[in-house]
């Protein structure tokens, strides 16, 4: 696909980034739905998935956590997504 066709899933996760006022952060994933197929606006909470070990910020703000972190990270979102469609990892 050279271009975007503006078609989503119905299924998707969010992720945010939450201080938790220690001098780390969380990121936390939720599975959320969308109002529709196409050109979805609005994403609804469905449920929550999971978060992350606390990371210290100044390493998330310099984008240097371990490489073994960040595959971690990629490998919970792309779990949860096959999960949710329905779709084995």
């Amino acid at each position: 696909m050279e271009y975007d066709d503006k078609v989503r899933d119905k299924k998707g996760v969010v992720v945010c980034l939450r201080d938790m006022g220690n001098g780390t952060s969380r990121l936390f994933f939720d599975d959320v739905i969308a109002d529709r197929d196409a050109n979805p606006i609005n994403w609804s909470h469905e449920a929550f998935h999971t978060f992350t070990p606390e990371f210290e910020n100044a390493g998330l703000r310099a984008m240097t956590l371990s490489s073994s972190d960040f595959e971690k990270i990629g490998i919970a979102v792309v779990t949860r997504l096959l999960a949710s469609t329905k779709r084995s990892p």
